[in-house]
């Protein structure tokens, strides 16, 4: 079973976090500014901090009580869909019509055949970030599990 733990583990941690949501994604990027540029436009988020230590830079956007979004740049990285990765990132949208009106406004096509996924509860868009990383905008949050 996944995540199955030994009775002595179990007894250690009788009781879960109670997390509220999540609050930032982190991604590494092979280039800080078209990654900023691109999710700034996708998403109408904004600059909050930005910085650096020995060599790599980092910068976090975002909104006040929406979200935020982290990205630590890594000039030489490479994206390998087929090994341990964040298969991708899903956001809720109000409208998951004018979502895709907007997402085709910004000159991006959505993946699929530049069509909606049709899912059993919801309907989800799908675009690539520059560096490969998959995005999600879903008309129900959870994709609907919790209706």
């Amino acid at each position: 079973m996944i995540g199955r733990q030994s009775d002595s583990q179990a007894k250690a941690c009788a009781s879960p976090v109670t997390a509220l949501c999540i609050d930032h994604v982190n991604l590494s990027v092979r280039d800080l500014e078209r990654s900023v540029d691109f999710y700034s436009r996708l998403l109408g988020i904004e600059l909050k901090e930005q910085g650096g230590n020995a060599g790599a830079r980092w910068c976090i956007l975002g909104a006040k009580d929406r979200f935020y979004v982290c990205f630590f740049e890594v000039r030489d990285g490479v994206f390998r869909p087929k090994d341990v990765h964040i298969n991708h990132v899903g956001f809720v949208v109000d409208d998951i019509d004018e979502a895709v009106r907007r997402i085709h406004g910004l000159g991006i096509k959505l993946q699929f055949k530049d069509e909606l996924v049709q899912w059993p509860r919801s309907r989800s868009a799908y675009v690539l970030d520059p560096d490969g990383i998959t995005i999600e905008f879903s008309e129900h949050f959870g994709g609907g599990l919790d209706r």
